[in-house]
C-alpha cells in the first residue's frame, strides 16, 4: 500500500487514505495490546506464612497469607499433609469482580486453629501446603497457580515435669528454692504462686533439663492456693506440675508516725521537683505522694526485677550495713497520725538501718547496677541485679556513686547514707527482692539459712 500523497498543493503534501488507516489502527491497538498483556500476566501469586513456623502442639495457629500484584487473588487452600493423608485447613474463594479491571483481592491474610489429634493427625513429621490462583487470563483462563511447601513437626505430647526438690515451709515474706526436671527442650519455663510468675533457670551448664526456681511470697500471704511448675515446649504444649509448701503465718508489728507540719514543710518541695503535679494543701500533697507516687514507685520497682541476669551473681549470705542498729522491720504496718488523727496506713517493705550521718553503704552481694537515681518516697535509690530474680534495693542515700550497668562485688562502695525520699532522718532503707516480689531482708542475711535453703543440692 503506497503512503506517497495523493497530490500536491502548493508546497504542501498529505498523507493518502491508507495512512490515516494505519493510524488510527496503531492508536487503538497499542492499548488493546497493552491491556491483553495485562489480562494475560504471568506474575504467580506469593502464599506464606506470616512468620516461622516449625512444630504444632496439641492445638495451635497458624498465620498465612498471599498477595497478588497481577489480576488479584482467586483462590488460597491451606493443607496439612502427613504420608498420604492430606487434610485440606482453608479454602477461600474469590468471584471475578470485573473482566478488565482489578478482578480480586491484592492480598489475603487469615489465622487458622489447628488441633492435629481432632484432624487426626499423629505425632512427627509433616508438610503444610499453601497454595494460591489468581484471576490472569493465562492458561487458557485457568490463572497462574503457585505452592509453598513448609516442612514441620507434629508434637501433641506436653513436656513431663519432675520436682525434685522445694522449700517446705514458707513465711509469708519469706523466700525459697524448687528445683525441677524437664524431659524436652522447652521455650519457657518457671514457678506459678499465688498467681506469680518465677521464671527459672538452669541449675549448671552440665546438666541438662535440670532448673531451679527462687520464690518469693508477698507479706500479706493468707493461703497458699496455687504451687505448680510450668513449661511450654517448642510446639506450644504445656506441662504442669505441683509441689507441696507450706505457709508460715508472722505476727506483724505495728507502728505509729506522726507527721508534723515541720517535716511537710521541709520534705514537700522536694517532691514538687519530682512530681509537678502535686497541689493542694500540705496534707492533700502529702496524702498524694505517700498514696499515689508510692504506688507508682513500686510498680517500677516491679517493671525493672523483670529481666533478670540468667546466671547467680551473689554467693552465701548477704551482708547487713556495718555497724548499724535497726529502726523499722520488714512489713510494719504503719498508721500516719497528722495533727492528733489518723490520716493514712501503708506497709514497710524493707528494713531501716542507722549508722553515722553519711555512712558508706555497701554491696550486700555481688551484682549489677540496674537503677542509680531518684525514685520518689524512695529518695535516692541504687538497685542491684544479683541474676536468677534475685535484687537488693538500697535507698534515701544522700549520693550515689556507681551507675547502671556496672558490676559490682560483696562490700563495694554504692553511695552515702541520707534523708531523700520520705526520710525523717539519716539511714538506709534496705529491700531484698525475689523477682519484684519483696521479701524479708533478715532471712538473706543469715548465712545459715542461706546455705541450707537455698543452695542445697547446688
Amino acid at each position: 500500500m503506497s503512503l506517497e500523497p495523493i497530490e500536491k498543493r502548493g508546497s504542501k503534501t498529505y498523507p493518502s487514505l491508507a495512512f490515516y488507516i494505519l493510524l488510527i489502527l496503531a492508536v487503538l491497538l497499542v492499548p488493546l495490546l497493552v491491556l491483553l498483556a495485562r489480562l494475560h500476566e504471568g506474575e504467580p501469586p506469593r502464599p506464606a506464612l506470616a512468620g516461622e513456623l516449625t512444630r504444632l502442639g496439641l492445638s495451635g495457629e497458624i498465620a498465612v497469607q498471599a498477595d497478588d500484584t497481577g489480576r488479584g487473588l482467586r483462590q488460597v487452600t491451606v493443607f496439612l499433609r502427613q504420608g498420604q493423608r492430606e487434610v485440606e485447613l482453608l479454602r477461600r474463594d474469590f468471584p471475578r469482580r470485573s473482566w478488565i479491571f482489578q478482578a480480586g483481592p491484592e492480598s489475603f491474610s487469615e489465622v487458622i486453629e489447628v488441633a492435629p489429634r481432632e484432624l487426626e493427625l499423629g505425632d512427627g513429621r509433616a508438610d503444610l501446603i499453601l497454595r494460591a490462583v489468581d484471576h490472569s487470563w493465562r492458561n487458557w483462563l485457568a490463572g497462574n497457580r503457585s505452592e509453598t511447601i513448609i516442612p514441620l513437626v507434629i508434637d501433641t505430647r506436653p513436656p513431663v515435669i519432675s520436682v525434685g526438690q522445694a522449700t517446705r515451709y514458707v513465711r509469708a515474706g519469706g523466700s525459697g528454692l524448687v528445683r525441677y526436671t524437664i524431659d524436652e527442650e522447652v521455650a519457657g519455663h518457671g514457678v506459678m504462686l499465688n498467681g506469680h510468675f518465677h521464671p527459672g533457670f538452669p541449675l549448671s551448664a552440665e546438666r541438662a533439663g535440670e532448673y531451679l526456681a527462687y520464690i518469693g511470697l508477698s507479706y500479706d500471704t493468707e493461703e497458699i492456693s496455687e504451687a505448680v511448675v510450668v513449661a511450654e515446649d517448642l510446639a506450644g504444649n504445656l506441662g504442669r506440675a505441683g509441689f507441696g509448701i507450706n505457709l508460715r503465718r508472722v505476727q506483724q508489728t505495728a507502728d505509729r508516725i506522726n507527721v508534723s507540719e515541720n517535716f511537710l514543710r521541709a520534705k514537700l518541695p522536694e517532691f514538687a521537683d519530682h512530681y509537678p503535679e502535686l497541689a493542694g494543701s500540705y496534707l492533700e500533697q502529702y496524702l498524694y505522694v505517700n498514696r499515689t507516687v508510692r504506688q507508682m514507685n513500686d510498680q517500677r520497682i516491679a517493671e525493672l526485677c523483670r529481666d533478670s541476669h540468667p546466671e547467680r551473681l551473689w554467693e552465701g549470705g548477704f551482708s547487713r550495713m556495718a555497724r548499724s542498729s535497726q529502726r523499722a522491720g520488714f512489713a510494719d504496718r504503719r498508721s500516719y497520725f497528722y495533727d492528733g488523727r489518723k490520716i493514712d496506713e501503708q506497709v514497710h517493705l524493707g528494713v531501716d538501718l542507722a549508722s553515722v550521718r553519711h555512712a558508706e553503704i555497701e554491696a550486700a552481694n555481688n551484682g549489677i547496677v540496674v537503677f542509680a537515681e531518684y525514685l520518689g518516697i524512695y529518695g535516692n535509690v541504687v538497685i542491684l541485679d544479683h541474676g536468677q530474680g534475685v535484687f537488693s534495693l538500697y535507698s534515701h542515700l544522700s549520693r550515689i556513686s556507681v551507675e547502671v550497668g556496672q558490676r559490682v562485688e560483696r562490700d563495694d562502695l554504692l553511695g552515702y547514707s541520707g534523708v531523700t525520699g520520705m526520710a525523717g532522718g539519716d539511714h538506709l532503707h534496705f529491700s531484698m527482692l525475689v523477682n519484684g516480689v519483696f521479701v524479708d531482708p533478715v532471712e538473706w542475711w543469715d548465712r545459715n539459712w542461706v546455705n541450707n535453703q537455698l543452695t542445697v543440692g547446688r
